[in-house]
């Protein structure tokens, strides 16, 4: 028993820190936004969502690990009521639960949404029930069309962008114009004026075709 609750302690310490320091880079990218606003630097705010994106697989690694306690298991009870401020409790919250008192409780440890919220799934709810299911039907597939056709517009994209960087990224190794004067100078002993070579190449071609073996 003793070793499940220090595994529980262990997992909650871990789940908190890796959703604290997820939330202070959403807090950071949603200052860039307000801040630099058009202005933004886009490849800056690419790697604020790859960091994101990291720390989200971070936390769900976390949480589907083997070792990992079925946290949904676990029920959370309130241990201690005050209507009196805690100091604590408020530097935790972020200065926004200032006691754990009778009228917070209700609102922090409910197991139902938010009463505005369950209303409007409700309503979300009704209105699909008597929706026609012909209806319905054209609906999603005219969405899925469009998500399709999203996709393959950015995979093309992608494409086209992967082979253009992968074509100058290539360096250049050899000169056409170079190559034919050397094969001619090997070739028969003369130099092939297809291009204009630099001035030590075409000493030493000249120099190397003077004392061919095979000349009278």
């Amino acid at each position: 028993m003793q070793r499940e609750d220090r595994l529980l302690e262990v997992t909650v310490d871990t789940v908190v820190q890796r959703v604290t320091d997820l939330k202070q880079s959403l807090g950071l990218l949603l200052q860039k936004l307000e801040h630099e606003g058009e202005s933004a630097d886009w490849p800056d705010y690419l790697q604020q969502y790859s960091v994101i994106s990291g720390q989200m697989i971070t936390l769900l690694k976390v949480l589907r690990n083997e070792k990992t306690p079925v946290l949904r298991n676990y029920l959370t009870l309130p241990l201690q009521l005050n209507a009196d401020p805690d100091e604590a409790l408020l530097r935790s919250t972020e200065n926004r639960v200032p006691a754990f008192s009778h009228d917070f409780v209700p609102d922090l440890l409910r197991t139902k949404p938010d009463p505005e919220l369950e209303m409007k799934f409700h309503t979300l709810n009704a209105k699909m029930n008597i929706m026609n299911s012909d209806t319905s039907s054209k609906q999603i597939n005219q969405h899925n069309k469009v998500v399709k056709h999203i996709v393959e517009m950015v995979s093309s994209a992608r494409d086209e962008w992967e082979t253009e960087t992968s074509r100058s990224s290539l360096p250049q190794t050899c000169s056409i114009n170079e190559t034919h004067s050397l094969l001619a100078a090997i070739g028969t002993g003369k130099q092939h004026q297809v291009g204009k070579a630099p001035s030590s190449i075409k000493t030493n071609i000249k120099a190397a075709g003077q004392m061919h073996p095979y000349r009278q």
